[in-house]
């Protein structure tokens, strides 16, 4: 499993068709996304944000955090905290959002790494994972994407 994550790593981060943005911002995005793929595994943990466990706002805050960009531990703050984008100009460390429900506040977030894949904190019982976009998790509750980074 680790071979496989630091091969996944290794890839969007070498791959030039993936676009990572401007050159002063795209250290930062790959922090983010090596941070965040470094915790595949990790307990889900309500509240959680450090490696013992995330729920998945502690999972960007964190990921965040090492990359040097504070980032509220709140999904509805995240989901206002940067530019609305479109899935497909989203940049590997954008934020991508869908509803858990029909309820407005009831708002899931995950970390866009490019290539179609996103990671992020599931649920309770589960573990930190990478899934592609494609394999909506939530069928017809995207809400869309968010650039934090500028």
């Amino acid at each position: 499993m680790r071979l496989a994550l630091l091969s996944l790593a290794a890839a969007l981060l070498l791959c030039g068709c993936t676009d990572w943005g401007p050159a002063p911002e795209r250290a930062k995005r790959e922090a983010i996304v090596e941070t965040a793929l470094g915790q595949v595994g990790r307990p889900y943990r309500y509240g959680g944000d450090s490696p013992d466990g995330f729920d998945c706002s502690g999972l960007v805050e964190y990921s965040y955090a090492e990359a040097g960009i504070s980032v509220p531990h709140n999904t509805t703050a995240l989901r206002s905290t940067g530019s609305h984008i479109s899935l497909g100009n989203a940049r590997p460390g954008d934020l991508l959002f869908y509803r858990f429900s029909n309820s407005a506040s009831s708002l899931h977030v995950a970390i866009y790494l490019g290539h179609g894949k996103m990671v992020h904190a599931p649920a309770s019982g589960r573990e930190v994972s990478v899934i592609h976009t494609d394999q909506d998790p939530w069928p017809g509750r995207f809400l869309g994407a968010v650039r934090v980074l500028r």
